[in-house]
């Protein structure tokens, strides 16, 4: 270079001669100098990826740990460390036993040498959390290699209580499901079979009257109309049917339900009864709140396997609460002094399915269905209880300010006689016997048939002297409504009164409904027989047009 002794070249910070035995030396330092800026942007690199796995590893809410060998902590995320941090501040470096304590290592190290074996697994456990309570845990152990060995052990521990939560309500909603379908199944026939017990049980009433006889002949109709009550109580509970409002004495129904009462419960239990002086009246579906007392009732008895007392108990309150109803409500409480309950049995008392009693002593569904059926009411249904202290139940339901329209007992009385020819039409042997021995001992001439071509046969020979249709809706080869539909293109003034053991929602939905009037079995004898009258009042000199 001009003004210099030496010529040389630039290269970065360094300066160095062109020629000479220098020239190579500063040749390798250049080569040095770039590996080293290599290396440092490879380790700025690794940092910046290690510093991300590290967030993805504080980021989530799951817990995890990694072990070695000698089952020593050598890492972990914060959520772990939050999570043991009350015992030990300074986890890494501690051994498993010494933190999760002997028991638990000892149960899960089977798990923990099955992966430092090679394999990854994953089990479910549970776990009780000072703030949080019993968590449901998903573990997952993974082996971590060194070469073809095993050297460390990583942990992933993932909190799947909501899971459980939503797959126990699909298991819930799946059994109630089931339990629909099973209540709409055996109605049928279980409502014949009550037909037939209160039809001949109405028989011995009129044929040994004012006798002992008799009077247990009554009784045998109080269990049929509660059995009645359990089967409609049950599809509405699983059908989310509607109930059927009236204005309803509280007193008076719990009043009534004395005596059944005793028959439920042991004699080592004493029953006690008390309603208030004042009228109670609410818009109720009676024999869902019957059902419900006799839920409880049956909940308080089971709770006294010793002996007890039962206290039952109305009351007027002006309740306070969110989710209690405003202004003056009726109270009914159903106390015991039984076991009691403790605080996590009382969390899941009303909860479809849920029991504490053994397998075939109870179903789980009494509670349950008493709370929807009190909701339905726009009511409330409360509890207190305490291990060794006993249960008490209150009801709260909004008062109305009418008045029964008619006492229970009014449509009770002794059944007038009748007149007339009746076609009966109803495919189960011991329900026709029954009905037609009934209809016959009441004034009627009937004329029977067990399937719908039959009674269609029967009133073509009959066609003038029939002056009405008594008929099953569900029958082989031809249904009610069809037959219905066939008679009155002979007889288009007929009266049809159609009997089903299944609801008249069920009979919409299967398309068979509808064309007469509607009586669901079990049917009262009683009720039968004024239905009846009522259909075969003459308007205007001509039979009346079907209901």
């Amino acid at each position: 270079m001009p003004g210099s002794d030496q010529q040389g070249m630039e290269y970065g910070m360094f300066s160095y001669p062109v020629h000479g035995e220098a020239r190579s030396l500063y040749q390798e330092l250049v080569l040095v100098n770039r590996t080293l800026e290599q290396k440092v942007q490879e380790l700025n690199r690794a940092q910046q990826r290690l510093m991300e796995y590290r967030k993805v590893f504080e980021c989530t809410g799951d817990l995890i740990y990694v072990f070695d060998r000698d089952y020593r902590y050598l890492m972990a995320n914060e959520a772990y460390l939050e999570c043991r941090r009350s015992r030990f501040p300074d986890l890494i470096g501690r051994t498993l036993p010494e933190v999760i304590g002997e028991e638990t290592f000892a149960r899960i190290k089977p798990q923990i040498d099955a992966c430092f074996a090679g394999n990854e697994l994953s089990y479910e456990d549970s776990h009780h959390y000072a703030d949080k309570g019993k968590r449901h845990l998903l573990v997952t152990f993974s082996p971590v290699f060194d070469g073809d060995r095993v050297e460390r052990v990583a942990c992933l521990i993932k909190d799947v209580s909501e899971r459980k939560l939503l797959e126990e309500q699909l298991r819930q909603s799946q059994k109630m499901e089931a339990v629909g379908t099973l209540a709409g199944g055996i109605a049928h026939d279980f409502n014949n079979i009550l037909t037939v017990i209160a039809g001949y049980a109405s028989l011995i009433q009129i044929n040994t009257e004012e006798s002992e006889t008799a009077a247990m002949a009554g009784e045998i109709m109080i269990s049929v109309e509660r059995a009645a009550e359990m089967t409609r109580s049950l599809l509405a509970f699983s059908r989310k049917q509607e109930v059927h409002l009236e204005t309803v004495d509280l007193n008076q129904v719990v009043a009534e339900l004395h005596k059944s009462l005793s028959r439920l419960i042991s004699e080592e239990i004493e029953l006690v009864v008390r309603v208030c002086g004042e009228e109670l009246c609410c818009l109720a579906d009676r024999g869902q709140l019957e059902q419900v007392l006799i839920n409880l009732a049956v909940n308080a008895r089971d709770a006294m396997p010793g002996g007890g007392v039962l206290d039952i108990s109305t009351g007027v309150a002006e309740p306070e609460g969110e989710d209690l109803p405003a202004g003056r409500c009726a109270v009914i409480t159903v106390s015991d002094n039984g076991t009691g309950m403790d605080k996590e049995v009382q969390e899941r008392v009303f909860e479809p399915f849920f029991t504490t009693k053994e397998v075939g002593k109870g179903t789980g569904l009494g509670l349950s269905s008493s709370y929807g059926i009190i909701k339905k009411h726009n009511g409330a249904i409360r509890m207190q209880s305490a291990p060794g202290a006993g249960t008490s139940f209150s009801i709260y339901l909004p008062l109305s300010g009418e008045r029964p329209c008619r006492e229970r007992g009014d449509a009770g009385g002794r059944c007038g006689a009748g007149s007339g020819t009746v076609l009966l039409v109803e495919d189960e042997e011991t329900v026709r016997n029954m009905t037609r021995l009934l209809l016959e001992r009441h004034g009627y001439r009937v004329l029977t048939a067990c399937n719908g071509q039959e009674a269609l046969e029967l009133f073509r020979q009959n066609l003038g002297s029939v002056q009405l249709m008594l008929s099953d809706v569900v029958m082989p080869r031809m249904n009610g409504r069809e037959l219905c539909e066939r008679v009155r293109q002979l007889a288009p003034g007929l009266p049809v009164i159609f009997m089903s053991g299944y609801p008249a929602d069920v009979m919409s939905e299967k398309g068979i409904g509808g064309g007469g009037a509607y009586l669901q079995k079990p049917v009262k004898p009683e009720e039968l027989l004024g239905a009846l009258r009522q259909a075969l009042i003459p308007a205007g000199g001509r039979l009346a047009p079907p209901g």
